[in-house]
């Protein structure tokens, strides 16, 4: 087959959309295997006390049967199901950032136990806080269509929610009802009680 060949093209092109195909089928399983709750729980040790706060809070296990993972709540436009290929590429830049502040810790060995995990809590909290502060809390609205909830025997939850959908620009601040939605840290951290004489 001479390289000049229309043939000879067509196989250079055929064998290019093929290695495309391949490579982004194996970075999107890696991207998805990375942010699932069993890899940042199991596999990166800085995260294990997390992971049980997680296994604790209010989306581990949801009344309808649904679970919320890492990286629906943690990476940019995760929870969003209409992603496009700019939004893909924000969220590929977001794993890379998250995941390389947690590699940093995990060769630094700054959370490399639950006292220096627990030491840390606050400050990394507060990082999570302002991010989603700064996303205007998009993680929560892109799985929940807030504007549509109904419960009769709450008829009032309807109307608390009215006008925080997702395309709403309305500043929320969804922690401020739902503390313990990602992580609760209540069953780990004992209460403080006030000393009795």
């Amino acid at each position: 087959m001479e390289k000049n060949s229309k043939w000879y093209l067509a196989l250079i092109c055929l064998i290019g959309v093929v290695i495309g195909i391949v490579f982004v089928g194996v970075l999107t399983s890696v991207v998805h295997w990375a942010g699932s709750p069993k890899f940042c729980g199991e596999f990166c040790h800085s995260m294990d006390l997390t992971y049980v706060a997680y296994q604790k809070g209010d989306h581990f296990r949801t009344g309808s049967g649904a679970t919320a993972g890492c990286s629906d709540c943690h990476l940019k436009n995760h929870s969003n199901e209409h992603v496009g290929p700019i939004d893909y590429v924000a969220l590929l830049l977001d794993k890379a950032h998250a995941g390389s502040v947690s590699l940093v810790g995990e060769i630094q060995g700054s959370m490399s136990t639950h006292e220096k995990q627990l030491a840390m809590r606050e400050h990394l909290a507060q990082e999570v806080y302002d991010q989603m502060i700064d996303r205007n809390f998009s993680a929560c609205r892109g799985c929940h269509d807030v504007e549509k909830m109904y419960d009769p025997k709450r008829p009032m939850l309807a109307e608390i929610h009215r006008g925080f959908g997702p395309e709403s620009e309305k500043k929320v601040d969804c922690l401020a009802c739902h503390p313990t939605a990602g992580h609760n840290y209540g069953y780990i951290i004992p209460r403080k009680t006030a000393k009795t004489e």
